[in-house]
């Protein structure tokens, strides 16, 4: 987290956005729902953090930072194809996701996981099933009762609303959260402590 102070004496806090959800723009516009800038300004460039792409972490990659000199948040920007908090690729646990919930096409066979990915994909899958009544809650009346059921259930209800990475774009548009954790940055400094994992 940043240190800049913001107007209300609370340090700003760091933001995320998806690269896709810029729609070929350079930098992102600050937020509508900025109480400082209502998206009325472009945001600065800030400089890169690298991450980790991949389950193994022999890719790197860069979130690429931008400063609101309005309100003082930093925004991240994630880059295609990742998660928010984790390394393995959106499309990976998708095809292993589909593939596991028989969801998978008559096209060619993924390759096989690693050990190292095969433990990426079981922890994900572990968080992603203690987080189904929180989904399952936000997507309200779009997801089936039976969704609920358990995690192939509800990945078939869930895909059935379009792609994974469709979904986090959603997710983090409408709702401030992701498939796997919450954007604690994103509540209010009081209610950090309270989000669900």
């Amino acid at each position: 987290m940043d240190c800049v102070l913001r107007p209300s004496g609370y340090p700003a806090a760091a933001m995320q956005l998806f690269e896709s959800s810029l729609c070929g723009a350079d930098r992102p516009l600050a937020p509508k729902g900025c109480p400082e800038c209502r998206g009325s300004r472009k945001l600065w460039r800030h400089g890169t953090i690298p991450r980790c792409r991949g389950s193994e972490g022999k890719e790197k990659s860069g979130s690429v930072r931008f400063f609101c000199v309005q309100c003082g948040h930093t925004w991240s920007v994630i880059p295609a194809d990742m998660f928010p908090y984790r390394s393995m690729a959106v499309s990976r646990f998708e095809s292993l996701m589909d593939g596991r919930f028989g969801l998978a096409g008559r096209g060619a066979r993924p390759p096989p996981t690693t050990e190292i990915e095969e433990g990426c994909f079981r922890r994900a899958c572990k968080v992603l099933s203690k987080r189904i009544p929180f989904l399952c809650g936000l997507l309200g009346q779009q997801m089936p009762l039976g969704a609920r059921a358990d995690l192939g259930c509800f990945w078939r209800a869930l895909r059935e609303l379009g792609p994974a990475g469709h979904i986090l774009i959603r997710l983090a548009r409408d709702f401030k959260t992701s498939l796997l954790a919450c954007y604690l940055s994103l509540r209010s400094h009081w209610d950090r402590k309270e989000a669900p994992d």
